[in-house]
């Protein structure tokens, strides 16, 4: 021991090896494999949060693919409907034309004239004549 008023002396620490030595020798052992233990709550949820949002993702996907052949296909339909609509103005535009030109064909004044003979048997008379008839013969009264 040291005097009352001396400065503390330390000690050295001792050798490691010596330790070794000293103490028994014991075998160097790999550690026993742990029984395999269940995640961890956190783990788990984890683990169900991802499956649930792949799974509400594949349902997107599948509605987003779904609305998409649905839309095309209501476009499919509409073309054939407007093309049924096109046919149909085509052919009533051609029937127009083939009776425009019936009604110039028979509104000429041979062709009434032959029509007014063969059909209905009227006869052509050979003279002309125009007859003008005054108001106050006829019975009408002029309007104020």
């Amino acid at each position: 021991m040291a005097p009352a008023g001396a400065p503390a002396r330390a000690l050295p620490a001792p050798d490691r090896r010596e330790t070794e030595r000293r103490s028994p020798a014991r075998p160097q052992r790999r550690p026993a494999r742990a029984p395999a233990r269940a995640p961890s709550r956190a783990a788990r949820l984890s683990h169900r949060s991802l499956a649930t949002r792949l799974i509400v993702f594949g349902v997107l996907v599948a509605g987003l693919g779904a609305g998409r052949v649905a839309l095309s296909f209501a476009v499919v339909q509409k073309n054939l409907a407007t093309d049924g609509v096109a046919g149909q103005v085509r052919s009533v535009q051609a029937r127009n034309q083939q009776l425009a030109e019936q009604a110039a064909t028979l509104s000429s004044a041979l062709t009434v004239r032959n029509v007014a003979q063969k059909k209905y048997h009227l006869a052509i008379a050979p003279d002309v004549v125009f007859i003008t008839v005054h108001a106050h013969h006829a019975g009408v009264t002029k309007r104020r």
